[in-house]
């Protein structure tokens, strides 16, 4: 495969971060070089989302085994989120080279128990590309940086740097708010709470992180029609 250099950069840069070595870095590579050459971010987005969701959810399930409470529940969503990735990720390689859609699609979505776990492994992968998001590092895609381009120039000559940067900070809160709120009703499936305290807590929480969500949203639709 023929991977851009600013991308195989941001796996170098990303496993330092984290220190760890994805199980598929070329894969995620390409993944990435085919989302910025037919422009489908939010596929991607989408398909980040779902992996980490996916491979966390079968944590929880690793956990709790097949006799745990809500094993069954997280069982429907760990098959769910799977099916929505993979789609994902196959829309994304439509359009590239037969020979490396074709080697993909045997290495990740055949039939068979190791062709799952390598798609597994490449959902883990996913997942820390999905942290490096939610940590609020950009993704090396074309329209993320056209869009900080776009921006850099017109701050320059507006001065308006600073709101800018500000919309951006709430975007990446709002995603974080979001994507925790998901993992705790994910976790509250496995371990209810036994106490009404329990309960006061848990419920003070998921309120709070709803209020986040909405005064982002909010926040974000005042702050681009002042642009």
């Amino acid at each position: 495969m023929e991977l851009q250099s600013q991308t195989k950069q941001f796996i170098e840069n990303l496993q330092k971060e984290y220190g760890r070595t994805l199980s598929f870095p070329e894969e995620v590579c390409f993944l990435i070089d085919q989302t910025n050459m037919h422009r489908l971010d939010q596929p991607f987005r989408d398909a980040i989302f779902h992996a980490k969701f996916a491979t966390k959810t079968r944590e929880v399930m690793s956990r709790i085994g097949h006799d745990g409470e809500g094993y069954d529940k997280l069982s429907s969503e760990f098959q769910t989120s799977v099916e929505k990735a993979s789609t994902l990720l196959k829309t994304i390689v439509k359009e590239s080279p037969e020979e490396h859609k074709q080697q993909l699609v045997r290495n990740f979505f055949s039939l068979d128990q190791s062709s799952f776990s390598r798609l597994m492994k490449l959902f883990e992968d996913l997942s820390w590309i999905k942290n490096w998001e939610v940590d609020g590092k950009s993704l090396p895609l074309v329209g993320e940086s056209q869009g900080s381009s776009r921006h850099s120039h017109h701050d320059q000559s507006t001065g308006e740097d600073g709101p800018r940067q500000q919309n951006e900070e709430i975007v990446r809160i709002r995603n974080g708010s979001s994507f925790a709120l998901v993992l705790m009703l994910v976790f509250c499936l496995v371990d209810t709470p036994a106490t009404v305290l329990g309960w006061g807590l848990l419920l003070t929480v998921v309120a709070f992180l709803v209020y986040i969500i909405i005064s982002s949203n909010k926040l974000v639709k005042v702050s681009r029609s002042s642009f």
